[in-house]
């Protein structure tokens, strides 16, 4: 998710993305690589864009290992300029047509820079995710005790997934409305003498990571060619 991020705010505006099985991606990597050099050191990027030609970077991240099939992922970033892919290739614009990304979350640029997002899908679903455990009547709470005392251990299951997030800047945001939210709901729904909402303090910002990581369970295994 960061180098795609990367690639649009670094003046690759066009993308083509798609998902197969971990097994066709070897034949679709290499295919794609021959096709528009999508392998080319920076330096070789760099010269080709400067006298006017397009270049790719390509980005794919292989689902969990439990998945079956284990699906593969993959966006190809392209620049502007004369080759190929233009002419073979339905891009789309970054600009125009939002990139999605394992089916929650989206790169937008909201007059600041570029950063991901969770859908409106997605946040809708927690929303009503949220409400609903907050209503829920005293006989289908799930109230767990630990050493710390008593909590409500679905609105902690829900926490703990927003925590878990990965930290852009608009993902940040949106988390934090998602909390107050929460927080609302249970001061509205939910005794004062009972389970409430274990604070969490700090959510960690996204740093630089490298090219081929292990990443979230949600993102597996990245590589970029």
């Amino acid at each position: 998710m960061q180098r795609i991020q990367d690639a649009a705010r670094l003046g690759y505006p066009w993308y083509v993305s798609g998902e197969l099985s971990l097994e066709k991606w070897a034949s679709l990597e290499i295919k794609l690589s021959e096709l528009y050099d999508c392998n080319l050191p920076k330096s070789t990027r760099s010269k080709r864009r400067s006298s006017g030609e397009a270049v790719t970077l390509l980005y794919a991240v292989a689902g969990p290992p439990d998945q079956s099939p284990r699906m593969v992922r993959w966006v190809m970033a392209v620049t502007d300029g004369k080759g190929r892919v233009h002419a073979r290739e339905k891009l789309l614009r970054f600009d125009t047509e939002r990139c999605s990304f394992i089916d929650r979350y989206e790169l937008v640029h909201d007059g600041v820079g570029w950063s991901w997002r969770m859908n409106r899908k997605r946040v809708e679903a927690l929303r009503e995710r949220i409400h609903e455990i907050a209503s829920a009547t005293p006989d289908r709470r799930q109230i767990r005790r630990d050493a710390a005392g008593e909590f409500d251990a679905e609105i902690e299951s829900v926490m703990d997934e927003l925590y878990r997030a990965p930290g852009f800047r608009l993902m940040r945001r949106q988390i934090g409305k998602l909390v107050g939210f929460a927080q609302g709901e249970w001061r509205r729904l939910r005794p004062e003498s009972g389970p409430q909402i274990r604070p969490r303090t700090f959510l960690p910002y996204v740093t630089r990571r490298p090219n081929s990581v292990k990443s979230s369970p949600d993102a597996g295994e990245a590589r970029v060619t």
